[in-house]
């Protein structure tokens, strides 16, 4: 029971913070303040790395049971949230550097 909980908090908080990073990623960057994406991507990878780390938990029911003494059998959305991050950190690396003005 805790491992679907538990699973679902994580889905729905990632969410959230995956479209509020998104929203404001696009709102910056319509202001042409790109230089501002790099905090949100460096959120984003350590996002990433703190999904990749609970996907390697719920990979198998064995570590989930060694976790939390109870298992969940779908978890497509965790999979789904992270590659959504990893392209929102590419994303928001991409397009977070600035143009520097030409010396004249």
């Amino acid at each position: 029971m805790f491992a679907t909980v538990f699973y679902w908090v994580i889905i729905c908080a990632a969410s959230l913070w995956g479209a509020w990073s998104l929203i404001w990623s696009l709102i910056y960057m319509g202001k042409h303040e790109n230089g501002n994406l790099w905090i949100f991507a460096i959120i984003d990878a350590l996002s990433s790395i703190a999904l990749g780390i609970l996907y390697i938990i719920y990979s198998t029911q064995d570590n989930q049971w060694y976790w939390f003494a109870s298992k969940i059998t779908d978890i497509a959305w965790l999979v789904y949230i992270f590659y959504f991050f990893i392209a929102l950190t590419v994303f928001q690396f991409v397009f977070g550097f600035t143009k520097k003005a030409k010396k004249a």
